[in-house]
């Protein structure tokens, strides 16, 4: 298609409109002109010296003017300026032309660079110089019908997208990249948040975060049926995830998932996929993933925000601060608190896992599956819908509570440990200490533990169990196990005559003690015992 030629009349039809007050997007409805082509015409005006509002030319002089800019403009591409500009960056230009969208790399030295010529004299040079980076023929499009916007914060659309393999400068690890994105419907405003795995966790931060950029909740939100986010795919009935669907009830919106298979149901997400994929990642690095989101920020309001979007003909920042930042439901105080769900069996001793620690649960769920919300502070286990208890979160070991054990069991961690507490001071202040540090927790396997250290006073003699205990605490494990190790390599070092003196009260097969033999005579040198009668 020829390009549209501009002669002297229609030049001076652009500086009056605008000398007279109009503005570039009026001149350019009223005249047919794109707004690159009025701000070309307009800026070499003003180089030659016109100034809005004077409003003192005739006809003639506007003529004049109208010639001069013709003139100045055809000598400056005659010259080759805007060219030798773009020259500038020619290596720039070749070892990224061929991985990178075209208008990406505008984008960038334009922005970044302060690459000053249009977008029409930079692809003439990408043309001239790489011609296989543009088409030469056009296919005709599919027809493509689209619906109204949506009303100023009705509607959010979400996804998540592969990125590529980036490895932490840090670290030198390798990790997965992905970024989640979402996009006001109406005013195209989006926001990026680069995670390192599409997981539930991911998907949750990356939501809070966007609502606090966007200042705001958006009505109705439009996700993929990810794992992430949706339980169960159904076109009638989806079921979102309960972490999901406890977030969308406390910032006060709605969960619609798009259809499986129907990317056409958030379309304006998908397209933005993407832009933001080459004109944010492509060809850069990053030395953290903090860092990388908050470039992301910068890129979503400095870059994404003020571009002119291709649809709707409005910067998307512009269009979000004058009419759907003001619709957006209202921030709730604090944020919401991060939490996912999971199911744990109750074990025997009436604990479950969950996260690497252990909570107690009443005895009479044993052996059943229930629901657990760990959240950042607090770990809340139910049964269906009824809360069944709660705890505060451990990092590692245990949280018990002595209520949830049965009666029986209840009785005995009252009771026995008063007894374990009393026999262990009277064997020596180490073993006392170890005992106690046992009990402490008030577990029933710790308590068996700790009668377990007791009866070793049945074996061994007070002195060396003390001792053992006093070594045991030294090195900082103070377990049963440990002292009896320490007891019984005592005794093979000892030697058969050095061995630990048993108890007194433990006479084991000597029914008559050890010094009835002492006072019998050698072998060989006194009467022979008599039988006793019956034997």
């Amino acid at each position: 298609m020829a390009r549209r030629r501009i002669g002297v009349a229609d030049i001076k039809a652009v500086l009056v409109a605008w000398e007279a007050g109009e503005r570039i997007s009026a001149i350019e409805r009223m005249l047919g002109y794109t707004r690159p082509t009025v701000r070309k015409y307009i800026g070499a005006a003003k180089r030659l010296g016109l100034v809005r509002g004077q409003r003192s030319r005739s006809d003639l002089e506007w003529d004049r003017l109208a010639r001069e800019v013709q003139g100045l403009l055809a000598s400056h591409r005659a010259a080759g300026v805007a060219t030798a500009e773009v020259a500038q960056w020619h290596t720039y230009l070749a070892q990224r032309v061929p991985t990178t969208y075209l208008t990406v790399l505008y984008q960038r030295l334009r922005d970044e660079h302060g690459l000053g010529v249009s977008w029409a004299t930079f692809y003439r040079y990408v043309a001239t110089h790489w011609p296989e980076r543009v088409p030469r023929t056009h296919p005709v499009p599919a027809p493509t019908v689209r619906l109204p916007d949506p009303p100023p914060g009705e509607e959010a659309q979400v996804d998540f997208f592969f990125v590529g393999h980036w490895s932490d400068p840090a670290t030198g690890q390798g990790h997965r990249l992905s970024a989640f994105l979402m996009t006001l419907a109406h005013s195209r405003h989006q926001f990026l948040y680069p995670v390192l795995g599409e997981d539930e966790r991911a998907w949750l931060e990356a939501h809070v975060a966007a609502f606090t950029f966007f200042g705001g909740v958006p009505r109705r939100l439009v996700p993929d049926n990810l794992s992430a986010g949706i339980r169960k795919a159904d076109r009638y009935d989806p079921r979102v995830n309960r972490a999901y669907s406890e977030l969308a009830r406390y910032y006060g919106c709605l969960v619609d998932p798009a259809r499986v298979r129907h990317p056409k149901d958030k379309p304006r997400v998908e397209r933005g996929v993407a832009y933001a994929r080459e004109s944010f990642f492509r060809g850069r690095s990053f030395p953290s993933v903090g860092q990388m989101r908050s470039a992301a920020v910068r890129w979503a309001r400095e870059v994404a925000g003020v571009r002119v979007h291709g649809t709707t003909g409005e910067q998307p920042w512009e269009a979000f601060q004058q009419r759907e930042q003001a619709a957006l439901l209202p921030l709730p105080p604090t944020p919401w608190e991060l939490a996912t769900w999971t199911t744990a069996a109750v074990q025997a001793d009436c604990h479950l896992s969950v996260a690497r620690a252990h909570y107690s649960v009443p005895y009479r769920y044993v052996g059943q599956r229930l629901d657990v919300r760990v959240g950042e502070r607090v770990v809340s286990i139910y049964d269906g819908a009824a809360l069944v208890t709660s705890h505060m979160r451990q990092r590692r070991g245990r949280a018990t509570r002595l209520e949830h054990y049965p009666p029986d069991g209840q009785a005995f961690l009252r009771a026995t440990p008063q007894v374990c507490a009393q026999r262990a001071q009277a064997v020596g202040p180490a073993t006392a200490q170890l005992v106690e540090a046992l009990l402490a927790p008030r577990l029933l396997h710790l308590l068996r533990e700790a009668q377990a250290v007791v009866r070793l006073g049945e074996r061994y003699a007070p002195a060396p169990l003390e001792a053992a205990c006093q070594q045991a605490l030294a090195v900082g494990d103070g377990r049963w196990r440990t002292v009896r190790g320490l007891l019984e390599r005592g005794l093979q070092a000892a030697g058969p005559e050095e061995a630990v003196t048993p108890s007194a009260a433990v006479t084991g097969a000597f029914l008559r003690g050890p010094t009835a033999f002492a006072a019998l005579p050698a072998a060989g040198t006194g009467p022979e015992p008599q039988e006793a009668p019956g034997w």
